[in-house]
């Protein structure tokens, strides 16, 4: 999204990522830009409306194979918010993509999320490994997926590209079971950079067909399945020193890569 938060700085960097996904073999992409649940229906919002118009109409010129849809990460900053717009999900399947203030583990992170669940959304949690505080306190993932919500990682997670800490507990979750969706998060700047296909080879190196099935459930199926609203498929622990594990193992160990 082109001027929009932390996104690209550029239409023209808007597109290079677009074209960067077309190559990697993705053909539907939804834009996440970052809205304050205090001001969901806020002149802010038209702003972002708008730069997707920008984008979209573009895209169909230089990517047109690409279908193209807008969504939010909504910032659960308010006791009080109305989330009661529909448009503001993925797509049309019920789910609404969220993520805790300030990057940092809240007191009470279940209410919060009751917040979400008040208006019969589906809480799709954003980068759960990267909140200060969640390695120690790492209970709390599973209590989320409890309370029915999806946890969606970075793969800039897997390689390093948070810090270690987050590498540690996006590991550990993957190794756990934990994980839902592997998600870009791509911001379309130099540092925010790191595309699905790299995430992809990561879980697949191994090359068995269980690395690859948990790659594709990761990465395709339940991805589709929270865009359509459909039951998600559950990630089998793994517990394989081989693969991917035992990549990231090395990394963690600050062995070869």
């Amino acid at each position: 999204m082109p001027g929009v938060d932390d996104g690209a700085p550029t239409l023209e960097h808007g597109l290079e990522a677009l074209s960067s996904f077309f190559d990697d073999g993705i053909r539907r992409v939804v834009t996440t830009p970052h809205l304050d649940g205090a001001h969901a229906n806020s002149p802010r919002r038209e702003r972002i409306d708008a730069a997707f118009e920008e984008l979209a109409a573009a895209a169909a010129i230089s990517v047109p194979d690409i279908q193209l849809e807008l969504a939010y990460e909504v910032r659960i900053d308010d006791p009080e918010a109305d989330l009661s717009d529909r448009s503001l999900g993925l797509s049309k399947g019920g789910c609404l993509l969220v993520e805790f203030p300030q990057l940092t583990l809240p007191a009470y992170s279940n209410r919060m999320l009751e917040v979400v669940l008040a208006y019969d959304w589906v809480p799709v949690l954003a980068h759960p490994e990267r909140y200060a505080g969640v390695g120690v306190a790492y209970g709390w993932i599973s209590r989320w997926r409890e309370m029915g919500a999806v946890m969606c990682l970075n793969v800039g997670s897997l390689l390093g590209e948070h810090g270690p800490e987050a590498e540690r507990v996006a590991r550990r979750m993957l190794a756990d079971g934990q994980a839902d969706i592997v998600a870009s998060d791509h911001h379309a700047r130099p540092r925010r950079s790191t595309t699905l296909r790299r995430g992809w080879d990561l879980l697949t190196e191994g090359g068995s067909s269980e690395d690859r099935e948990v790659a594709h459930t990761l990465m395709v199926s339940n991805p589709l399945a929270v865009l359509a609203g459909t039951p998600l498929t559950p990630v089998s622990a793994v517990e394989s020193a081989g693969g991917w594990f035992g990549r990231l193992r090395r990394r963690l160990l600050g062995g070869t890569k």
